[in-house]
């Protein structure tokens, strides 16, 4: 047998995937620990002597040092922040309006994610902009004067900057939607208002405007946010006002009343940290049916196995099988419809990314999505979860806000390659600006 420093040397291999599942991988302490016995097992066939095994996995086992040992499936902070990006929803904003900022981290390449409430945010010129501190308003801009500025994000030695742009453009207009709705009593919807200006540009205004309902017996509507809910048949009108301008919308009470719920998909399978969105339909008495996703409590049955979050989007845990429910209360009592998700230990393999070779024009924007191939032989959408770069900032920029992940807005002629990234499994294509 061989011993000593070579014996180590012929394990490298299997040394280097442990370091990386410790560090990159942001395991818990329960799977860091089994990991770390299976590597003294290794260490023990390699002829390594017990002083230097000792030392080694001492060192090793202070890596794990993030876990906490009364929450054993609890994710170890080791893996260090290395950048942060800033993007705002709109390009440019007018005097008036807000713009949402988002700061996403990336943790060493490993993963990234949104710090959005985590960061410390300023303004480059507060006579032209303010950003918000607030809990839950966390990098929020307010244009007060037009002009252009920057806002930062900042996490310890970390910053991350985006572009300010306000305009002088006026309002012109606002468009209420949906336009034409239809609702039973009881059921609530939120509108949107969407302001144009007068350079062309649009902005959403639902939370500048003021509602109102012209008949508060047939549907109310929350004044500052655009929530109606309808109370009793009958028709009314919602407007919303700002800046001198109005926009209206109709909306019609009916007496059908919500009768069932079906969750889509009945049945899912998901790779732990991955994950999968349910909707819910409801169906009325009249026979008719709507999305009532948002309008459901959404609840995990264990969320040990699974968490969903109020919009019925659902993040496997840790393997196993549990029921996603959707349930809705009316005056009848309690409407309720379950599915059943499945997390597998999976782990991904190879990303594609589609479409490949593209081709579009200077200006355009392009989205991509990536699809993950796991060690089971499934596949999973895993556009919002990867990580999304461009070989070649100077062509166009790719967007890692959520929502909007993989999204390319080309800025100039040429070729870049667009990656996405995650687990460690990294997926390209390219793309050809003319």
């Amino acid at each position: 047998m061989q011993t000593g420093f070579p014996g180590l040397l012929r394990n490298v291999s299997q040394l280097r995937v442990f370091l990386k599942y410790v560090i990159l991988e942001n395991r818990s302490l329960q799977d860091i620990m089994h990991r770390a016995i299976l590597l003294h097992m290794i260490l023990i066939r390699g002829g390594i002597a017990m002083g230097f095994r000792i030392i080694l996995l001492s060192c090793l086992l202070l890596l794990a040092s993030g876990c906490s040992n009364d929450d054993p499936t609890r994710h170890n902070t080791f893996v260090p922040l290395t950048s942060i990006e800033v993007s705002g929803t709109y390009e440019s904003m007018a005097v008036g309006t807000v713009n949402q900022y988002r700061a996403i981290g990336d943790f060493s390449g490993a993963f990234t994610r949104d710090i959005t409430d985590e960061v410390s945010w300023s303004i480059g010129n507060d006579d032209i902009a303010s950003v918000s501190i607030a809990t839950g308003t966390e990098g929020l801009v307010n244009a007060l004067a037009a002009g252009e500025t920057s806002v930062t994000a900042m996490q310890g030695d970390l910053a991350g900057s985006g572009p300010v742009v306000v305009t002088e453009a006026l309002l012109a207009g606002i468009t209420i939607m949906p336009q034409d709705a239809e609702l039973q009593a009881g059921i609530t919807l939120q509108y949107e208002a969407t302001g144009t200006f007068s350079d062309s540009s649009t902005q959403d205004i639902t939370g500048l405007t003021t509602w109102e309902s012209s008949d508060t017996a047939v549907a109310t509507i929350e004044a500052a946010a655009g929530l109606a809910t309808a109370v009793a048949l009958g028709t009314t009108t919602i407007s919303a006002a700002w800046q001198g301008l109005e926009g209206n919308a109709e909306l019609l009470v009916n007496a059908a009343a919500l009768t069932s719920i079906t969750i889509i998909p009945e049945q899912a399978t998901i790779a732990k940290g991955t994950t999968v969105q349910f909707t819910a339909d409801g169906e009325s008495s009249d026979g008719s049916t709507q999305d009532v996703t948002d309008l459901v409590d959404w609840q995990s049955a264990d969320g040990g196995i699974a968490v969903v979050d109020t919009d019925g989007l659902a993040t496997g845990v840790a393997p196993g099988t549990m029921d996603i429910s959707a349930t809705f209360e009316t005056a009848g009592g309690t409407i309720e419809d379950t599915a059943e998700l499945t997390v597998t230990d999976a782990v991904i393999r190879s990303i594609v990314i589609t479409p490949e070779e593209s081709r579009i024009v200077e200006g355009e924007k392009q989205q991509f999505t990536a699809t993950g191939t796991f060690s089971d032989r499934s596949e999973q959408d895993v556009t919002e979860l990867a990580s999304w770069r461009t070989t070649d900032n100077s062509v166009g920029t790719i967007s890692n806000t959520p929502g909007s992940r993989g999204l390319f807005a080309s800025t100039a002629r040429g070729t870049t390659f667009i990656e996405a990234s995650f687990d460690g499994v990294t997926g390209q294509t390219d793309i050809i600006v003319d």
